[in-house]
């Protein structure tokens, strides 16, 4: 090979060096991607996106702590408690487990906040506690003695309120347009008045 096309050979190698920063191959990600971004495949899924969820348990998380101060029920002597209650799931097609992770992002969202936690307490709902106490008694034959069986206290209907769901979908052209309406509410377990609402989501999502 002449002189001049080993220095040409040579600069584009050399070239290529700079390129890459003589950096190592990365290795797989193992096809990970950003929660709150939206991939080919959910694209073209007429089902509401995982990222239009993140958005929509942020904004819920955030009015409910800044509208706490405002709302009189929860503002009281006493320290209120929010129970996870219904959610009204009308998609017709999302699994009503998806909007019941997302409420927990809710949650675990606003027990991060001190401001939070003054006022109000979270509780899981009686029969998700009940398994719990009658599995965890029946490993102990000290705790089935009479008196001596752990029982959740009875929540005060006066101060407790649940966290209700609804889901919404409006659907045009066979699927090919979708328009999804979600939203929470505190809901008074004594009078069944809605104590606050967040404000109305909507997202279209055209396939």
């Amino acid at each position: 090979m002449h002189a001049r096309s080993l220095a040409l050979v040579g600069c584009s190698l050399v070239g290529l060096v700079a390129l890459t920063g003589c950096q190592p191959p990365r290795g797989d990600g193992g096809g990970r991607a950003d929660p709150s971004g939206t991939t080919r495949a959910e694209r073209f899924d007429a089902r509401v996106t995982p990222a239009s969820l993140f958005e929509h348990s942020d904004a819920v998380a955030q009015q409910l702590a800044d509208d706490l101060k405002n709302v009189p029920a929860l503002n009281g002597d006493y320290r209120a408690t929010i129970v996870f209650g219904d959610i009204k799931n009308n998609t017709g097609i999302v699994s009503t487990t998806d909007f019941e992770a997302f409420r927990t992002r809710i949650r675990q969202r606003l027990m991060q906040s001190q401001n939070v936690l003054r006022n109000v307490r979270f509780v899981e709902m009686k029969q998700r506690i009940d398994p719990l106490i009658q599995r965890e008694t029946s490993k102990n034959s000290d705790l089935l003695q009479e008196g001596n069986r752990p029982e959740r206290k009875d929540l005060n209907p006066a101060y407790t309120y649940f966290l209700n769901g609804e889901m919404y979908r409006v659907e045009r052209g066979n699927g090919a347009t979708n328009l999804y309406m979600m939203g929470y509410n505190l809901v008074s377990m004594e009078t069944g008045e809605i104590i606050w609402e967040n404000q109305p989501y909507e997202v279209k999502q055209v396939r």
